[in-house]
């Protein structure tokens, strides 16, 4: 089974965290982010001086969402960078702030929105389920406001609205610190899904995502033209093979009885 995170050692100190994927409490599939996985392989590293986390996800469960966030923030490294490799989404923006420093390329997009849940039962336990709603919703709103600064009045609408940002857009409302060179990732919209590289996120979670709404990032395609070479012209016989083309012409009449070709 392919899995969609690692971390790993590099030179002078600095460790890498690869987020691609969901976020979940525990495996199910195999290839899911757990907190438990990123937590005893982050230890694993010891102490670093540098520690990147590189991130592509359309997120997943906030509880383990929020686990992640605060044991990137306990991780012994004197600087924390977080890029955005294609989609940082849901409880994935969440997780980026734990960072000192986020970076996203151009055609990086972020989106935050509402924590949502399922229940059952009677009416007592789907106003319960809204309760904690609003409490979970509670700690993401503290998260992005000591990040961007604005205040709980103005980050609920961008969150009730589920807000799709350009890498412009969450550099402009503090989402993120500085915009990088592109990413050259394949885009594209099949279904109901959002196809970024190699990754398939399921946009059917999403209320306020539309088809044309990746054409904001997309980089076209780049067709190169294709030189089409011209004909080399037939060179002209020399005076040479024209007097002996001429010779076997006379001979061939005579020999046929003066027949014409």
């Amino acid at each position: 089974m392919k899995r969609y995170w690692e971390v790993k050692a590099k030179a002078n100190k600095t460790g890498e965290l690869l987020l691609y994927g969901d976020i979940a409490s525990a495996q199910m599939w195999g290839d899911e982010i757990t907190p438990t996985q990123i937590d005893d392989e982050l230890k694993a590293l010891g102490e670093l001086d540098v520690l990147n986390v590189y991130i592509s996800s359309g997120g997943g469960s906030c509880f383990a969402g929020m686990a992640i966030f605060n044991i990137i923030k306990r991780a012994k490294a004197s600087i924390k960078n977080a890029y955005v490799d294609g989609l940082a989404a849901s409880i994935a923006s969440v997780i980026m702030m734990a960072c000192d420093r986020v970076y996203i390329p151009s055609n990086g997009i972020v989106m935050v929105h509402n924590p949502s849940g399922v229940a059952m039962g009677d009416s007592t336990e789907f106003r319960k389920m809204a309760d904690v709603l609003d409490k979970v919703r509670e700690t993401i709103l503290n998260v992005y406001s000591e990040k961007t600064g604005m205040t709980n009045e103005e980050l609920i609408p961008l969150l009730d609205a589920e807000t799709w940002m350009t890498a412009a857009d969450a550099i402009e409302m503090g989402f993120a610190d500085e915009m990088q060179a592109e990413v050259k990732i394949a885009a594209s919209v099949d279904g109901g899904f959002l196809l970024l590289g190699n990754q398939k996120f399921d946009t059917s979670t999403f209320k306020n995502f539309k088809p044309d709404t990746i054409e904001t990032y997309r980089e076209p395609a780049k067709v190169e033209p294709v030189a089409i070479a011209e004909p080399e012209p037939e060179p002209e016989p020399s005076p040479d093979l024209q007097a002996q083309e001429n010779e076997f012409r006379r001979i061939k009449r005579k020999l046929l009885g003066g027949s014409q070709e």
